[in-house]
This record gives structure tokens, C-alpha cells and sequence, in this order.
């Protein structure tokens, strides 16, 4: 029981144990969706509710995926438009006004055309990286 003059405390809110996440990325089309299929899965499969709208979010994932580089060469009489991309992440738990550490930028190099299996191994590797640092930071806010 309180003291008549002490204010009722006021608990922090929790991060759930299956915490909502959601992820949006901007930049390159092509990056973004494979970004967004891939990071998408490996939440799912680790257990956390995906959420689209960034308001219903327990953590908030953004990826910015730029172009950095274009080179245009020639072999085996196929022409490749290889093109090499940045991808930046940032976390926030904007309920809590943290930021959660994400994975340092990274840089993929693919042609569009006969190279998307590079992008699509390199969105996978992103996705397990993310899904690591996401796991750490719900584990050290629950206090496990």
C-alpha cells in the first residue's frame, strides 16, 4: 500500500518476448525486395510477430540499399551491367526510445540480368545478422 502523497509508480513498458517488428526499406527496388522477403522470413522462422505498420512495432528495422558503383564489361559474349550497392540498416525500440544495434553497412555487387542469386545469398546473410542482433537486444531488455 502507498503513501497518501507518493504518485502511483509507473511501470516501463516490456519488450515481449515475441516482440513485433517491422522492417522498411528504401533505395533500389530489386535490393529492397529481396531484403524484405529475406528479413521477413528469418523473423518468422525465429519466432517474431512481422508487422507492417511501423506504429504497432516493438523494434523498428529501416535498410536504405544505394548504388555505389555501375560497370558495364563484356566475357563469353554476354554483356554485364553489374552494379555494386550499400546496404545501411538501422533499429530503434521507439516504445522504449532505444536503438537496437544493427549489423555495420555491408555492399553487394550483381547483374540484375544473370546475378541474382548474389543478391539473394547476400539478403539471407543480412537477414541471419539481423535476426542475431534483434534476439540480443529482446534478450538483454527481458533481463535473460
Amino acid at each position: 500500500m502507498r503513501e497518501a502523497n507518493q504518485p502511483p509508480s509507473v511501470a516501463a513498458p516490456a519488450m515481449p518476448e515475441h516482440a513485433a517488428i517491422a522492417f522498411r526499406c528504401a533505395g533500389a527496388p530489386d535490393v529492397c525486395a529481396s531484403l524484405r522477403g529475406a528479413v521477413t522470413d528469418a523473423l518468422d522462422k525465429a519466432g517474431f510477430q512481422v508487422v507492417t505498420a511501423p506504429g504497432r512495432a516493438d523494434i523498428l528495422i529501416s535498410a536504405i540499399a544505394g548504388i555505389v558503383d555501375a560497370k558495364v564489361s563484356r566475357d563469353f559474349g554476354n554483356t554485364f551491367n553489374t552494379r555494386t550497392f550499400q546496404i545501411d540498416l538501422t533499429g530503434e525500440a521507439p516504445k522504449l526510445g532505444d536503438s537496437v544495434a544493427m549489423p555495420p553497412p555491408s555492399t553487394v555487387s550483381f547483374d540484375s540480368t544473370l546475378g541474382r542469386e548474389r543478391l539473394e545469398e547476400k539478403s539471407r546473410l543480412v537477414a541471419g545478422d539481423v535476426v542475431d542482433r534483434v534476439q540480443a537486444y529482446v534478450k538483454k531488455k527481458r533481463g535473460a
